[in-house]
């Protein structure tokens, strides 16, 4: 490092900017100074891949991808953000509507949905079913999870860091299981379901399809939580809840009904 970087650095640090020296990159406030080059060459064969969605949630899919070194990484799509602005070491090479170009210039095999709200994940799913039918959707896995010797991660999961899923549980696809979210012995996910951060699912433990369980919340064994439902933070669910539901408290106390853009369940 020059010393007008590292003046820039230090600088950096007394004025309480965000910093870090990732992969021997600086970043200030969420820009990024060199981004990675697109790299086609596919180091041991491995597949080129891109990642819908270029928010936090992406951000973390970047890592996982980096820890475990099984594809090689061209960039994000996303259709908020300016095409070669960079995220996190990696431009945005496109958006939707550019998907099937892309996937013939860089030669893309899979992609990860790196949304993490359950109705827009969707959406966007279905979205590039229509435009590129035969790509792959790749699962994600931090090196840290733990899961049984049993368990099947299917086609567009993503597995965050600390997960655990315990012994015949079942995981649907496109699930998503935030930081240290827990997973009971015989509990079900259905696609497109989620766990936050902090989660702890029981055993015998039904998710229905689409249905989001938020940060910390607690969900007793034997529950059954209905499709599209969702369940506030910190709650605690002594009861079973149906679909379309919007449910919360200490234990459950609350529960509205729940309507939904008809974009994301037509």
């Amino acid at each position: 490092m020059d010393e007008i970087t590292l003046f820039s650095v230090i600088t950096a640090v007394i004025n309480n900017e965000w910093i870090s020296s990732n992969r021997n990159q600086i970043y200030f406030d969420n820009s990024i100074v060199d981004p990675r080059p697109i790299n086609l060459s596919k180091p041991n064969e491995m597949k080129n891949i891109v990642i819908y969605g270029a928010s936090g949630h992406a951000k973390m899919i970047v890592d996982i991808i980096l820890k475990n070194n099984d594809y090689n990484l061209i960039g994000f799509t996303d259709s908020y953000k300016p095409v070669n602005s960079a995220v996190y070491g990696y431009k945005i090479i496109g958006n939707l509507d550019s998907l099937s170009v892309l996937i013939k210039k860089f030669n893309i095999e899979g992609i990860v949905i790196g949304i993490g709200d359950n109705d827009l994940r969707l959406s966007i799913y279905r979205s590039i079913k229509k435009i590129a039918p035969k790509i792959e959707f790749v699962p994600v896995v931090h090196p840290s999870a733990i899961l049984a010797e049993d368990i099947l991660v299917p086609e567009g999961a993503v597995l965050m860091a600390g997960t655990i899923v315990n012994a015949n549980a079942k995981l649907g696809k496109f699930c998503l299981l935030n930081t240290k979210a827990s997973l009971g012995h015989d509990s079900v996910m259905s696609d497109f379901s989620s766990l936050s951060s902090g989660v702890t699912i029981a055993g015998n433990v039904s998710i229905g399809f689409c249905s989001s369980i938020c940060l910390s919340a607690s969900v007793s064994q034997g529950i059954t939580i209905g499709d599209y439902t969702v369940i506030g933070g910190a709650s605690l669910v002594l009861k079973s809840i149906g679909d379309f539901k919007l449910a919360y408290g200490v234990p459950i106390h609350t529960e509205k009904d729940r309507t939904l853009d008809l974009m994301h369940t037509a």
